[in-house]
């Protein structure tokens, strides 16, 4: 488990966690829902760069954030990409994580600033779980894409969880459909805790109703 007791997160004299307790488990997704600017992505910052002060370095060395502010080279082909990729890290890891991504679908000769914002997510998802890091934070990346690439992601992160039973892997959203389609845990962050729910319908009407 990754457990955190009596946790608090203040940023810019705001405080958006204060004496909360909660834990994540591995081998399965958990979702963190909230409203906007209660902390979620600040949370996420937080297990990276130790805002808090709370974060050990077995926790800030061992995280990849996955969001829209992560990005990839938009002046390489993803042929080049791929290129950089296999020399970093291995032609068997990056051809096995890119079947899964089926990102032949994408046309690598393409500079990547012009594909798609789905090929694009691809090529992300591609890049940073190479990394291999044990604590995976995906921070809205179904947000704004095609119904067709959401779906392609949800088959690959349930293959993806499948295959990784030691990782935490994190998902922050506002897309009920995640919760829906990949199952798991449950977390809603609201008046300044981290509250978990057993059930999926009990954290839905929680996130709407506040």
């Amino acid at each position: 488990m990754l457990t955190f007791n009596n946790y608090n997160l203040q940023v810019k004299n705001k405080v958006l966690l204060e004496n909360t307790n909660f834990s994540f488990a591995k081998g399965q997704i958990s979702h963190i829902l909230g409203k906007n600017g209660v902390g979620k992505s600040q949370f996420a910052k937080d297990l990276l760069l130790n805002m808090s002060g709370l974060i050990t370095p077995e926790i800030s060395d061992n995280v990849t954030i996955i969001s829209s502010f992560s990005n990839v080279p938009n002046d390489l082909s993803g042929k080049e990409l791929i290129k950089i990729l296999k020399k970093r890290f291995g032609v068997n890891p990056v051809e096995h994580l890119a079947d899964s991504l089926h990102i032949e679908n994408i046309s690598m000769d393409t500079l990547i600033g012009q594909l798609s914002d789905g090929q694009k997510q691809k090529l992300k998802l591609l890049s940073f779980l190479l990394e291999d890091k044990s604590i995976i934070v995906f921070d809205e990346i179904t947000n704004a894409l095609d119904k067709q690439t959401i779906n392609d992601i949800y088959l690959f992160l349930k293959e993806y969880v499948a295959e990784q039973p030691e990782k935490f892997i994190l998902n922050i959203t506002h897309n009920l459909s995640d919760l829906k389609n990949l199952g798991g845990n449950y977390y809603l962050i609201e008046e300044l805790k981290m509250t978990s729910f057993e059930q999926q319908d009990d954290v839905i009407a929680a996130y709407i109703e506040g």
